[in-house]
Formats: C-alpha cells, sequence, structure tokens
C-alpha cells in the first residue's frame, strides 16, 4: 500500500481495518484521502500502568467497528447514508464523506517511534482537510493525536473530558502514561488553552499544577451543579481551533464497566452529550479522540456507549446551528 514506507524512518506505519467504522469507506493511502472525517484506530496499551491499572484498551477499536449504531451504511458514491433520529424527528450525517484510515502500527517495545508514527498519521489526515477522529486505545494517545492536528493547524485550544486529570509530569519514571499525556500537551508551543471537565479522582499534587499552570478545570460536580450547557460557556473559551479528548471513564462507571479504570459518581451520557454539543459551539473542531473502551472485560454495551458518542458529538459538530465547523464548511463549498 501507498503509506506503507517501508524504507523511511518511520517503517510502515498503518494497516488497512477488515471492518470500517459506521460502514465508512477504507482509505489505505492516507495522500489520497478526501473525506471530511478520517477515522483511525489507535490499538494502544503501552501507557497503561500496569500492574496497578488494567489493561485491554488496545482491543477499543476492534469493538467500536464491531458494534452497531444506526449510522452504519455508505451510498454508492461513497458518502454516508446518515442516521435518523426519533427524538428530533430529523435525518442526520447524510452525504458527509467518512473515511476509515485503519490502525497505526505500533512499534512492540518503541514508545518513542510508536509515538512518532500516531503524530505522522494523524498529522497526514488532518493535511487532507479531515477532522481527525481517533479511537483508543489508552489516553496516552491524546499526545501524538494532538501534536499531529496541531503541526497542520498551528495553535489549538484543548478540551479533556475525564474522571481524572492525566497532568501528572512522571508516572514511575515515565513522562508518557496516560496519566501525563495532557501535561505533555500543556508543554507543546502550539496549545493554546487547556480545560479539564468531569474531574473526580484527583491527585493533589496534579489539582496545585493545574492551578499553578493555569488549566481550567471542573469536577463532576460542578457539571452536575451548574449543567453542562452553563459549565462549558462559563469555561471553555471561544476558539479558533479545538481539540477534543474523551476518556469513557468520564461517565459513571456503572454506565462503562468495560473501561481501563471505572469511577464512581460520573455524569451520565445525556450529560456528556450535552457537554459535546455546548464544545462544539465553542470553535472548529479539528480533532477529537475517544479512549479507553477495553476489550478485557468484554463488555459490549461500553462499546455501544462509545460509538454513539461519536456519531452524536460528529452529529453537533456538522449540523448544530451554532457550530464553528459548519459554518465553515458551508463558507468553503459557496
Amino acid at each position: 500500500m501507498a503509506d506503507a514506507d517501508a524504507d523511511g524512518p518511520l517503517g510502515t506505519f498503518i494497516r488497512p481495518a477488515t471492518r470500517t467504522f459506521f460502514g465508512a469507506p477504507p482509505v489505505d493511502d492516507l495522500s489520497a484521502l478526501s473525506a471530511q472525517v478520517g477515522f483511525i484506530g489507535v490499538p494502544s496499551d503501552q501507557g497503561v500502568i500496569i500492574p496497578f491499572i488494567r489493561s485491554g484498551a488496545s482491543g477499543g477499536p476492534r469493538l467500536v467497528r464491531e458494534t452497531r449504531t444506526r449510522l452504519r451504511e455508505s451510498r454508492s458514491d461513497g458518502t454516508s447514508a446518515g442516521w435518523f433520529d426519533i427524538e428530533t424527528e430529523r435525518h442526520y450525517l447524510e452525504g458527509l464523506r467518512l473515511a476509515d484510515c485503519g490502525d497505526v502500527l505500533l512499534a512492540p517495545g518503541d514508545v518513542q517511534l510508536s509515538l512518532e508514527r500516531i503524530t505522522e498519521a494523524s498529522r497526514r489526515i488532518a493535511e487532507r482537510g479531515a477532522i481527525v477522529a481517533a479511537v483508543g486505545g489508552d489516553h496516552s494517545i491524546s499526545f501524538p493525536v494532538g501534536r499531529g492536528v496541531a503541526d497542520v493547524f498551528g495553535k489549538v485550544d484543548v478540551v479533556h473530558i475525564d474522571a481524572h486529570p492525566d497532568f501528572a509530569d512522571t508516572i514511575y519514571g515515565s513522562k508518557f502514561s496516560h496519566g501525563s499525556q495532557l501535561r505533555r500537551l500543556s508543554e507543546l508551543p502550539t496549545t493554546g488553552n487547556l480545560t479539564a471537565i468531569g474531574l473526580r479522582a484527583v491527585d493533589r499534587d496534579q489539582y496545585e499544577d493545574m492551578k499553578r499552570l493555569g488549566v481550567g478545570f471542573a469536577s463532576t460536580r460542578a457539571v452536575l451543579d451548574e449543567g453542562p450547557e452553563a459549565l462549558v460557556d462559563r469555561l471553555v473559551r471561544p476558539a479558533e481551533n479545538l481539540y477534543v479528548s474523551i476518556d469513557i471513564d468520564v461517565l459513571d462507571g456503572a454506565l462503562v464497566p468495560g473501561t481501563t479504570l471505572p469511577e464512581p459518581g460520573g455524569i451520565d451520557y445525556r450529560q456528556l452529550r450535552a457537554l459535546l454539543e455546548a464544545i462544539s459551539r465553542k470553535g472548529r473542531i479539528v480533532g477529537f479522540d475517544i479512549v479507553e473502551t477495553s476489550a478485557a472485560q468484554a463488555d459490549l454495551h461500553t462499546a455501544m456507549t462509545t460509538a454513539w458518542l461519536m456519531v452524536h458529538f460528529l452529529t453537533a459538530i456538522f449540523v448544530g446551528e451554532a457550530s464553528p465547523t459548519r459554518r465553515i464548511l458551508e463558507g468553503a463549498a459557496s
């Protein structure tokens, strides 16, 4: 395949998907990508703090591809057939150009090479003008994915939705775990404002570092007390470009038992949807990741929840009346 680059410094760094996200056409050559959304699986457990935290998120992309939502078919011209929402009695995302760019081929035993491959795949998708939609995999992938997107768009604000801050400088000597990626993103010269939402399991040193370094944050209780829309309006600044990172464990642990580190006392699905809808009105969404869906616990409901969140977020991005992403696309088409 054309993107193999077997003789280049990264070697072969993506592999084709056998079953695609939402029935999207597969794209093996990223230089030929022509889509509005480019999905990429990042089947990583390299950032998991083993043996203290269970692994299994590397199977997340496979589970999400295999699950079923109402968004599942492509038309003969390669565009999405969309999905019908009985709650609004409207049809959404019809005609959207989606593409499944396969999985990043991680380098066994070589974390730095894996990070570079993830960044390169994300960069190439963004260069083709598509929203990068990365499906993890453990949360450490947010740093290389966000880095690749920012390489293309320049200054990017980051919104991190998670039960945990993931703002440790190092954990057991590692700077690239799934508890450090927001800290690594904060260090990039291309990162603008950072916001963390839904926190409820936080070490004091990370709390103090977020305050010291100017990260805006809100606990789960703040989401419940203020409401998703009001909280986003208060905390997330309007931005030209936004990257959104979603850890499925921001939801209550009873809703998503098939995740790496479930926590009790979280928000519910509709509250998370409302957060994402409000965020989509704050700036152009140039990329997002959704992570920590685990195959180790064999819970298909968690995979289904992950898939539907992607559908609802894409609907907010491309259909929402106040969506900057929608306005930019309409302006480009006119």
